[in-house]
């Protein structure tokens, strides 16, 4: 049976061989202006697509492909309404789309000429894709000439290798569009994926940067809240600096357990007795290379994810005996801008990257400049209300999320309380994330055992009591420089 198929193609590698199998598998070719001059160079018989339009390219080769003939071919179901009006309108199907875009990443890579730029912005070829996209059963697009062989080889295809193709096409118009995006606003030019996962009940996308982490292990992809916990976890990992080891443990978008120490496994060990019911199921990170001696300590739980800056060749070995752990080396650096939707439109803020310094109120500040940048860095990535408590270098208990500031102070003591098999310094410290409006909560720390410093922002109208709170009950209390909510 005769088939219809549409090239429009910018790069023609290797269409000489596709072309000629084309014509063997009895499909008639029709070809844009370009495409047409090769075809005819390499006696490929085709059909010029304005011969068949009947409408000649305009505007300097801007307009010549969209017309109701090529889109009506490449939409028309085949349900009886839409063959009855195809063949009303004079109109063919096409049942194959060959096409590739302008090259407006090489383009900008090459040239600052913002004229030649905006002429590689792809307008047709772009819609052409889209429009097969929607009806790939049974129009399939091919994007990409490394799949000419692959769709030579595998004719005809089966209805399963037309979503891949047409989900190949996705990906590369997407990408197109963001490269496009990132030049208008002036933001660098990464090179962007699109990776599918699944929340529980949704379904997800996230575009990424290849560039920032390599996938060693791990038979399951990654998901839409794996890729939200790793974000938090390499936060905190990555930002404070130091020379000691940092591990980091996050559940649900939260820190449950985090550690300084000089000896990596120790901050492993020490991280997970923060809180080793929530640590299950979690995602792991380290800001240093993985040892052999810290991975034979992991294995023993189950994580969903473990990332670190790179892994001792041991480590990697051990690690990859646990099929479902997705292992990745993930480059050092943060990210300086983030964004999230609402109902209105698009929210875009610097990262918090604020460094806060200590003002004593009342007594001695027992913690040198490195923990209190990891403590702040745990903190900040609490949501709010955040109260958090440490011993000497790690995280022991936590609670966030809470609408009321007194809440989130007695769950995280509750917590704390229900920590039996760990060893709780009589010495700890209370980090919050913005001031106590009141002294009530000063009253909850006071009445613990456990010596408790206490650092806040202030800034609150009440400051002038809190501020006589702790000096009549000399409570060691210092003033953090910032706030840190995080919603």
């Amino acid at each position: 049976m005769k088939k219809n198929v549409l090239i429009s193609v910018y790069d023609k590698s290797d269409l000489d061989s596709l072309a000629k199998f084309l014509l063997n598998k009895k499909y008639t070719i029709y070809s844009t202006g370009g495409t047409s001059k090769y075809l005819q160079s390499i006696n490929v018989p085709h059909k010029e697509i304005s011969e068949y339009t009947k409408q000649k390219e305009i505007l300097n080769g801007r307009v010549k492909t969209l017309h109701p003939k090529i889109f009506g071919g490449l939409l028309g179901t085949n349900s009886t309404s839409h063959k009855n009006e195809l063949k009303k309108e004079k109109i063919i199907e096409f049942d194959l789309l060959i096409v590739n875009l302008y090259p407006f990443r090489r383009t900008i890579d090459e040239t600052k000429d913002k004229l030649k730029i905006i002429e590689m912005i792809d307008i047709g070829g772009h819609s052409l894709i889209r429009a097969a996209i929607k009806n790939y059963e049974k129009t399939v697009p091919i994007i990409d000439p490394n799949d000419y062989q692959n769709f030579i080889k595998k004719f005809p295809i089966k209805k399963i290798q037309k979503k891949s193709f047409a989900i190949k096409a996705l990906h590369h118009v997407t990408k197109y569009d963001l490269d496009i995006l990132n030049w208008f606003e002036g933001k660098s030019s990464s090179e962007y994926h699109l990776r599918y996962g699944e929340n529980p009940q949704q379904k997800a996308v996230a575009l990424i940067d290849e560039k920032k982490f390599t996938q060693l292990s791990g038979d399951k992809k990654l998901s839409y809240n794996n890729l939200l916990d790793i974000d938090a976890s390499i936060r905190i990992s990555y930002e404070c600096k130091t020379k000691n080891n940092i591990c980091t443990i996050v559940k649900h978008n939260n820190p449950c357990g985090a550690s300084l120490n000089k000896s990596q496994s120790k901050s492993y060990l020490r991280a997970l007795a923060g809180d080793p019911l929530s640590a299950y199921g979690g995602v792991i990170s380290f800001n240093k290379k993985l040892t052999k001696q810290t991975a034979k300590l992991l294995i023993r739980n189950f994580y969903e994810v473990v990332t670190a800056p790179d892994f001792e060749e041991e480590a990697l070995k051990l690690l990859k005996t646990k099929k479902n752990l997705r292992v990745l080396k993930v480059k050092k650096g943060i990210k300086k801008k983030e964004e999230r939707t609402f109902f209105a439109g698009t929210l875009i803020q610097d990262v918090n990257s604020k460094i806060s310094s200590v003002e004593p109120i009342n007594g001695i500040n027992r913690l040198n400049k490195e923990k209190i940048s990891f403590f702040i860095s745990v903190l900040k990535n609490i949501k709010s209300n955040a109260i958090a408590l440490f011993n000497s270098n790690s995280l022991i208990s936590q609670s966030g999320g809470q609408t009321s500031r007194v809440d989130a102070l007695q769950n995280c003591i509750n917590k704390l309380r229900e920590q039996k098999n760990t060893k709780i310094n009589k010495t700890l410290f209370l980090f919050s994330d913005a001031f106590f409006p009141f002294t009530d909560s000063l009253s909850i720390i006071r009445g613990q055992k456990h010596k408790i410093n206490i650092y806040a922002p202030m800034g609150s109208k009440n400051d002038s009591k809190v501020y006589d709170y702790v000096k009549k009950y000399k409570l060691n209390f210092f003033k953090l420089t910032d706030r840190h909510f995080r919603h």
